[in-house]
């Protein structure tokens, strides 16, 4: 992965007042809202694109606008002092971003950097005010999204502290696994992290989880193809996580 340091220039390529109904609407932001209620955003949107390695939004920015990803794979994280790279999450299209600091007003709270090419629409704060202030619909989602995060969040800090990286890794296979969709028995992960991506996902080094993922191989639970990484048993993924130690 290309990361931009984060004093680096930011560059996109803007499209504004353009919205495409089948971009955006399906986003769970707008789950609860009625198809002409979504309709009727639609020219106040922006469509923005970025390259990978390029930083959408830098930690401690002022926030400015909910976005919502299309295309591509996206991290949220945070770099230490010393230059050491903590990731919080991975963002798949469907998710969206920015809305914490659209609802307290204060700067952005982590860094969102592109792991491939990606495509975005923007929300921006003005139209933003307004759903809060004549939205219920809107805030009920994003309500429940603000809750799950929480419990997300509640359960990262457990495993960090409870459970081995093995296990670690093991959960963290199973949530992209069913963010990726499938038939509940298999899934393919595209494009799959690399190593060191996961490694900084579940706060370890990139050769345990190396490791891991071979062990995982050998059992033929999992399989890598290029950029693909096949789920091949996810009753077993889930049985290798209650052994060595982990909660589903």
């Amino acid at each position: 992965m290309t990361v931009i340091p984060p004093s680096a220039q930011r560059v996109a390529t803007h499209t504004p007042n353009v919205g495409q109904p089948e971009d955006y609407r399906n986003n769970k932001l707008f789950r609860h809202m009625t198809p002409d209620e979504v309709e009727a955003i639609a020219s106040r949107l922006e469509q923005l694109r970025y390259g990978k390695g390029e930083m959408i939004v830098q930690r401690r920015d002022q926030g400015e606008g909910i976005y919502l990803l299309l295309e591509g794979a996206l991290l949220a994280n945070q770099y230490a002092r010393s230059g050491r790279e903590v990731g919080y999450r991975r963002l798949s299209p469907g998710a969206y971003f920015g809305e914490i600091s659209a609802i307290d007003g204060l700067p952005r709270s982590v860094n969102i950097v592109a792991l491939e090419d990606v495509r975005l629409v923007r929300l921006p704060p003005r139209l933003i005010r307004e759903l809060f202030e004549g939205s219920p619909r809107f805030m009920r989602a994003l309500l429940e999204d603000m809750a799950a995060l929480t419990r997300s969040l509640t359960e990262r800090l457990f495993e960090l502290t409870a459970i081995s990286v093995a296990c670690r890794v093991d959960i963290e296979l199973l949530r992209m696994a069913t963010a990726a969709g499938g038939d509940g028995r298999t899934a393919v992960v595209h494009p799959c992290p690399t190593h060191a991506e996961l490694a900084v996902l579940v706060g370890s080094q990139r050769e345990p989880v190396t490791r891991e993922l071979n062990r995982l191989a050998s059992l033929n639970i999992v399989r890598q193809t290029g950029r693909s990484l096949h789920i091949l048993d996810m009753e077993a993924l889930s049985n290798e996580v209650e052994r060595i130690g982990g909660e589903l």
